[in-house]
């Protein structure tokens, strides 16, 4: 059953997350949700909006594919109503080509009736732009 405490399903959220578990985060997000990742398909296949458990699942699981997750560490988690603000720490390695970026984001989500209705993830673009050309000009 879901947790009707959008604190404790964020903080959720991200324990699943960190492990992996695409099927865990779907279970604590609503069947219609929507998730934008706030950088261009230009830049990331997976950037952009995504609604809905397949589409949603499908863009995870592209995400996972493409980097290995070496820190994700979330802070500063503040509630406010059904609306959870927090950064996250990380360090990703590019699996193709063994880069790794590092840096900080933002996640906003908003949770009603114990499930997750909405995902916000804010990333630097500049230096996601960046890294990308780096990695496609490191390719033979």
């Amino acid at each position: 059953m879901p947790h009707p405490d959008p604190f404790a399903v964020v903080t959720h959220f991200n324990a699943v997350w960190d492990a992996g578990d695409i099927d865990g985060v779907l279970a604590l997000m609503a069947d219609h949700a929507e998730y934008e990742l706030h950088i261009s398909k230009d830049v990331l296949p997976y950037g952009g909006m995504a609604a809905g458990h397949a589409d949603i699942g499908e863009k995870l699981r592209r995400m996972r594919a493409d980097w290995d997750y070496i820190l994700y560490r979330p802070f500063s988690l503040a509630a406010d109503g059904s609306i959870v603000r927090f950064q996250v720490e990380f360090m990703y390695r590019h699996r193709e080509s063994g880069q790794v970026l590092s840096g900080r984001f933002r996640l906003v989500i908003r949770v009603e009736v114990g499930l997750i209705q909405r995902v916000d993830e804010f990333h630097d673009r500049a230096k996601v732009e960046a890294f990308m050309r780096l990695v496609r000009a490191s390719r033979p």
